[in-house]
């Protein structure tokens, strides 16, 4: 059941957590002209006339809908229609994001029409798709079409848009939907800090000590030797959204973090998996687990089974989202009643050294368009009136819609569906009707505004007044996360698989990840890893650190 639900949230939030140059790109003038040739007009109260359509894809596992509707008729459909003269068609839905880009992939290799604008989350995907020549340079349609606000938002988060900018121009669009609440905290069970007298970790050291105390002071009071310190999922390699190791390497690497690329002081792309302080990272490790302090499973758990060790009162300490507990961290009351969980900031390093893995301008979200579409301006129109939900202004500037996600009582909104005036038992969330799967976001706009309401201000905004009522941990997990922003280190390369990584990449993966395993369970010497260094670059590595760097170059002209 745990898992059904895991699926099922994962599908809600993030729906996953996957350059070249050339002339071959759909990037030309042509394309870019088909923006001129809508034969609808907006009015002077900006609706088009006669109605635009819009042709759309989309998976539609885990979207709750109301009242009978359905993913082609619901009350977001109707408002883009009613207001603002645009007609979303979906030309087809899937099951699941699998199919749903099996079904893309499908269309972009036949001569099947791709929908006018589509979400892919697929990095390679993406990158077929913008060298296939079928999907629109929508530059100049940014430059003349996007708001003043839309086009400030992605200005200030331009590293975002590398992922589909070629040549200097715009293939695409990146839609930021999560902020930065995907960046992992470090999340304790404080009840058993308080059993044993102990304060929560700031540094590296103090980590490992109240890792030893969770591990063999019965910090549950049970009388059974049944705990143990943290857990993670290892058998995708250390890096993760959920049950996240990334910080005990960046503890000894800085920003250096394993299978992200990162900007040397040289300027140069390098892998953080082979740079120095990943060794001695490792060796902390295998010295963390020879001491039975980490699951004895580490490397076959996968995010999902990683967080049911701490869930299920078996690991007292674990790196998660701001938003955890709210999901699923908070499932740990149905084992535990009593059990009590509180947010801290990561620990830092000997030398002070700290970083985490930080996924909010690559959460790999992009919106693409057909290069024979019409209607660029109708689509920048809708995209800033989806904006609306976040600055709370215009037709949504309670929510998208009342009864759904909002309910006015005495004139003012009420979040809590439980105390609608007609209640519910959950949030309908129209945004996930939309053409973007979700609320457009300000990347760290969320994690600030929880930072102001935890520093005892008053709510001014509906924002800060949502954020006030939720519980203290949510409110804290914010305000810390956007403390420690400066500390997060996103994987700088946000191109398609190079040619080297599509040939070799996976083998050099595979071995990276039993080779870490191996060393962390002591089956061979931790200088077991200069060899993996040595072998990763002399088996592909090389060549695919010259191709990143040729991506790196080609959007940073």
């Amino acid at each position: 059941m745990l898992r059904q639900k895991w699926i099922l949230m994962l599908t809600l939030i993030v729906i996953a957590f996957s350059l070249a140059t050339g002339c071959s790109y759909g990037g030309n003038e042509e394309a870019s002209k088909t923006t001129e040739k809508s034969s609808s007009t907006k009015t002077e109260s900006g609706k088009f006339d006669p109605v635009v359509e819009i042709n759309t894809a989309r998976p539609t596992a885990g979207i709750l809908f109301k009242d009978g509707e359905d993913i082609n008729n619901n009350v977001h459909t109707k408002w883009a229609e009613e207001e603002l003269g645009i007609k979303i068609n979906n030309m087809w839905d899937s099951a699941d994001n699998g199919a749903y880009h099996t079904k893309i992939r499908l269309a972009l290799t036949s001569q099947e029409t791709l929908p006018d604008a589509f979400v892919v989350q697929n990095r390679g995907l993406v990158a077929d798709l913008m060298e296939s020549g079928k999907v629109m340079d929508i530059q100049d349609a940014f430059d003349k079409y996007a708001s003043e606000r839309v086009k400030k938002i992605y200005e200030e988060n331009d590293a975002g848009l590398d992922q589909v900018r070629v040549n200097g121009r715009l293939m695409g669009l990146p839609i930021f939907t999560t902020g930065d609440a995907t960046d992992p905290l470090l999340w304790v069970r404080q009840d058993w800090l308080d059993n044993l007298n102990l304060e929560a970790p700031t540094t590296i050291e103090e980590f490992e000590k109240v890792m030893d105390a969770f591990t063999h002071n019965d910090p549950d009071g049970n009388g059974k030797d049944d705990t143990f310190g943290f857990t993670f999922s290892g058998s995708g390699g250390y890096l993760n959204w959920m049950s996240d190791a990334s910080f005990v390497f960046g503890a000894y690497t800085g920003k250096y973090l394993p299978k992200t690329y990162q900007v040397s002081d040289n300027g140069k792309l390098v892998y953080g998996s082979t740079q120095p302080g990943t060794k001695e990272a490792l060796g902390r490790l295998r010295d963390w687990y020879s001491k039975g302090y980490l699951d004895k499973e580490l490397a076959v758990l996968d995010p999902v089974k990683a967080t049911e060790s701490f869930i299920q009162g078996k690991a007292g300490m674990i790196a998660a989202p701001s938003f955890a507990y709210d999901w699923p961290l908070k499932d740990i009351l149905g084992n535990n009643p009593d059990a009590k969980v509180a947010p801290y900031k990561l620990p830092t390093g000997p030398d002070g050294k700290t970083a985490r893995f930080g996924s909010t301008l690559n959460e790999n979200k992009v919106m693409l368009f057909n290069k024979d579409f019409k209607n660029m301006e109708a689509f920048f129109v809708y995209l800033d009136k989806m904006y609306d939900r976040e600055f709370e202004t215009g037709d949504f500037k309670y929510g998208y819609a009342e009864g759904y996600d909002y309910a006015l009582v005495d004139g003012k909104p009420v979040y809590d569906p439980a105390k609608f005036p007609e209640p519910q038992k959950q949030i309908y969330d129209s945004g996930a009707y939309s053409l973007l799967w979700a609320t457009p976001m300000v990347p760290f706009k969320l994690s600030e505004e929880q930072n102001y309401i935890y520093e005892g201000n008053e709510p001014k905004t509906n924002l800060q007044d949502r954020i006030s009522q939720a519980n203290e941990n949510t409110i804290k997990a914010g305000a810390l996360n956007y403390q420690m922003r400066e500390f997060s280190a996103p994987d700088v390369f946000l191109g398609g698989p190079t040619e080297t990584m599509q040939s070799k990449g996976e083998n050099l993966t595979t071995m990276e990840v039993e080779i870490f395993n191996k060393i962390v369970y002591g089956k061979v010497p931790l200088d077991s890893y200069d060899q993996f260094v040595k072998d990763w670059y002399e088996k592909g590595g090389t060549q695919i650190e010259k191709e990143v760097n040729e991506w790196y170059e080609s959007v940073n002209q």
